[in-house]
C-alpha cells in the first residue's frame, strides 16, 4: 500500500514540477510507431485504417487529395493501419515529442504559424514526416524538415474538407509586443484602404490575442465572405469591410502579388505561366519572359518581387521585361 501511495505522489510531483523529460514520451513513441508506413519513399502517417498523410515539397502522383499550398498529401493503402488522432492546436503544450518510425526526441515550440508562408517552429532540426505530440500522446502536427512543422489545425481542416480552399484578405500580418500589425498589402486587392503599419484592433468584433489565430480565422473563412476590420493608424480608429477572395498563391506555391494580374513567376524570375484572358495576357506577356524591373526598382532575386510590388503606391505601374535578349516595358493601371 505504501509503495502504491509513494508511486502516486512521485507521478504527481513529476508533472507538477513542470517540463516533461524525454523518458515521459516513451509510451507515446511505442504507441505511434505502428502508424508509420512507407509511401513514395517517405514515411507516411496513418490517419484512418486505410488512408495515410504525408508532407512533400516535391509533387507526388497517385494521391487521394493534395494541398499545394502546404505540401500535404493523402494516400490510400490496402494494409490496415493504426491511425493517429490529431487534435486542435490550441491544446498544445510548449514541450513536445518529435516522433519518427525508429526514434524520437523532445523539443520546444518556439513559434506558432502565421499564414501559409510562416509555419510553426521548434527549437531542433529534424527530418520531415515525424509526428509532433504532447506528453498525453495526442498529435499536434507533422514536421516539414529543418525546424518547422504543419500544425494540427491545418491538418484537421485538410482531412475534413473535400477541396482545399483558403481565403485571402489582401494583407500579411506580423506581431510585435502583443499587438498585430499589417506587414504587407497586395496592391491589386480592390478597395483595400489598410496600409503597412496599421494595427488590427478587431476583426468581426473579435480581439485576437496572437497573429496565428487571426491569420487562421481569415484563411479558414469562405471566399466571398465580408469581414469587418477595425484598425488603428496613429491615434485614430478606422473601419473597413473587406470581401475575402479565394487565395491563389502563398506557401509552397510562392507569392509575388503579380499572380493577381495573371503572372506566375519562377524563382529564376522567368514567367512560368500566364493566365488566359488576364491583364498580363492582354499586355502580351508570354511564358519565358524574364522580369527585370518593377517601376523604379530593379529585381535581382525572387524575394525582391513581393517586397517591391507590395510597396507600390502609384496607380500606374510598369514592368521591364526581357525576351530573347530584347528588353521592353509594359504599362498598366492597377
Amino acid at each position: 500500500m505504501r509503495l502504491v501511495i509513494g508511486f502516486i505522489f512521485f507521478t504527481l510531483a513529476l508533472f507538477a514540477s513542470g517540463t516533461p523529460i524525454k523518458s515521459d514520451f516513451k509510451a507515446c513513441f511505442n504507441k505511434s510507431t505502428p502508424s508509420f508506413i512507407k509511401i513514395r519513399g517517405k514515411n507516411g502517417i496513418a490517419v484512418s485504417k486505410h488512408t495515410v498523410l504525408l508532407f512533400s515539397k516535391r509533387y507526388l502522383r497517385g494521391y487521394l487529395k493534395r494541398d499545394p499550398f502546404l505540401g500535404l498529401y493523402l494516400f490510400k493503402v490496402k494494409k490496415a493501419l493504426k491511425p493517429v488522432k490529431f487534435v486542435k492546436f490550441s491544446k498544445v503544450k510548449k514541450t513536445v515529442a518529435v516522433i519518427g518510425k525508429k526514434d524520437f526526441d523532445i523539443a520546444k515550440i518556439v513559434m506558432y504559424s502565421n499564414g501559409l508562408d510562416n509555419p510553426a517552429k521548434i527549437d531542433k532540426f529534424t527530418k520531415a514526416n515525424k509526428l509532433i505530440e504532447c506528453v498525453c500522446c495526442r498529435a499536434f502536427g507533422i514536421s516539414r524538415g529543418k525546424n518547422s512543422f504543419i500544425d494540427s489545425d491545418f491538418i484537421l481542416r485538410f482531412l475534413k474538407h473535400r477541396y482545399v480552399i483558403y481565403a485571402d484578405a489582401g494583407i500579411k500580418l506580423t506581431q510585435k509586443r502583443g499587438h498585430i500589425f499589417v506587414k504587407e498589402i497586395n496592391p491589386f486587392f480592390k478597395h483595400l484602404r489598410l496600409k503597412k503599419g496599421d494595427e488590427i484592433v478587431l476583426l468581426n468584433g473579435i480581439s485576437f490575442q496572437n497573429v496565428s489565430s487571426l491569420s487562421k480565422y481569415i484563411l479558414f473563412s469562405k471566399p466571398g465572405r465580408v469581414i469587418d476590420v477595425s484598425y488603428k493608424r496613429g491615434k485614430h480608429i478606422y473601419k473597413q469591410k473587406i470581401k475575402l477572395q479565394k487565395k491563389i498563391a502563398g506557401g509552397l506555391i510562392g507569392q509575388t502579388y503579380l499572380e493577381s494580374i495573371g503572372i506566375v513567376l519562377g524563382y529564376d524570375l522567368k514567367i512560368r505561366y500566364i493566365k488566359k484572358n488576364s491583364l498580363a495576357f492582354r499586355l502580351g506577356l508570354k511564358k519565358g519572359d524574364k522580369l527585370l524591373k518593377v517601376n523604379d526598382n530593379y529585381i535581382h532575386r525572387y524575394s525582391d518581387v513581393r517586397k517591391v510590388v507590395s510597396g507600390v503606391k502609384k496607380r500606374e505601374m510598369y514592368l521591364l521585361v526581357s525576351r530573347n535578349d530584347f528588353q521592353f516595358f509594359v504599362h498598366f493601371r492597377r
